[in-house]
């Protein structure tokens, strides 16, 4: 199976070897990938939850975790309803070493 996940620090076995042994303890069907360091934009959860971040949390005041809930259902009933569509990517590689050529 593979598990493809993020950089975060908990993804890493650390000192006690902890995702090592799990793979062990299962035996060995788990193959970890990881994405790109700086990369979130390519996993397309994250831009989703980037989306989430500026639309309903950056700014909102909240009283109490029911109105947080309530604002991010009532957020995903509406981009649901009318705003959905997957996501265009706009991102070439090629434009990227075009940046960096001229950076140089």
């Amino acid at each position: 199976m593979l598990v493809v996940w993020d950089n975060l620090n908990i993804h890493y076995d650390g000192a006690d070897q902890r995702w090592t042994q799990f793979n062990a303890r299962h035996g060995g069907r788990f193959s970890f990938i990881y994405t790109p360091i700086h990369a979130s934009w390519m996993n397309q959860v994250e831009v989703w939850f980037s989306i989430v971040e500026r639309r309903v949390l950056r700014y909102g005041s909240f009283a109490n975790f029911d109105e947080i809930d309530d604002r991010l259902i009532g957020f995903s009933r509406h981009w649901n309803e009318s705003e959905a569509r997957p996501f265009r990517w706009t991102w070439r590689p090629d434009k990227s070493e075009d940046r960096l050529r001229r950076a140089a």
